[in-house]
């Protein structure tokens, strides 16, 4: 998509959601597995701290205190009590907090997905606003993927979300002017299985021989260049990257 001035990200609340129950993981919180000898929820966390954010909040459980306390120096907590009630329900208490620094635009990020870059979420705040689009998401084409940045006409509906769906039901209702920017597919993975950290650790592990040899070829760019297919449900990226991690 084709940005215009859109919103600036020091207007913008940045939400992360780390409180899921990692239920397709197994017994451990996915949100503390080494991801290249950080945990995962690191990875996201250190970005959008970087960022020039109107402020930043990370919704973590009340049950796990590990993950509050290893972001509070650098994010507002909002306690999830009810992370059973599903994504929708995080989103909220996420929402609910931001609202009060009075943002022109709330930004929902992943706690599982490590390879996010800053261009994308500039890009993403950037196609909001006066002309612009009240939702963007980082998918292309074939579906809706996070981070997603909304204007401030989904901030009420954003409070109320409940259930497993997240921000779903807004994007499909067609009461919202949607847009992409289509981020490539490598950089949108998300871990929820131990086959998933696998694979994002092959994908670190190939970032890093590209620093340590310092290749002219930026990693973003052979991130672009990885022909990985993009579907809603994730599916189809993590089974081409299994591919392009054995070929490599």
């Amino acid at each position: 998509m084709s940005c215009g001035p859109g919103i600036p990200l020091s207007r913008t609340a940045v939400v992360l959601l780390a409180s899921g129950l990692s239920r397709r993981y197994g017994r451990r919180d996915k949100m503390l597995e080494d991801l290249g000898g950080r945990p995962l929820v690191e990875h996201a966390a250190s970005l959008i701290s970087r960022m020039d954010a109107l402020t930043r909040i990370a919704v973590c459980p009340a049950d796990r205190k590990q993950i509050g306390e290893r972001l509070i120096d650098r994010f507002v907590i909002a306690v999830n009590q009810k992370p059973k009630d599903g994504l929708g329900h995080s989103i909220a208490v996420g929402v609910k907090v931001a609202l009060q620094f009075k943002p022109d635009a709330i930004l929902v990020a992943m706690g599982d997905m490590a390879f996010i870059e800053p261009w994308m979420l500039r890009d993403l705040v950037g196609g909001l606003g006066s002309g612009g689009a009240d939702i963007v998401h980082s998918g292309g084409s074939e579906g809706a993927r996070p981070p997603t940045a909304f204007g401030s006409a989904c901030f009420e509906a954003l409070s109320k979300l409940e259930g497993d769906e997240g921000a779903r039901p807004l994007i499909q209702s067609g009461k919202f002017r949607i847009a992409s920017i289509g981020a490539p597919s490598p950089l949108l993975i998300d871990i929820d299985t131990k086959e998933d950290i696998e694979i994002a650790r092959e994908q670190f592990r190939i970032r890093e021989r590209h620093r340590s040899a310092a290749s002219p070829v930026s990693v973003e760019t052979e991130a672009a260049r990885v022909p990985l297919g993009l579907q809603d449900d994730g599916k189809q990226t993590k089974e081409q990257a299994r591919g392009v991690a054995a070929r490599r």
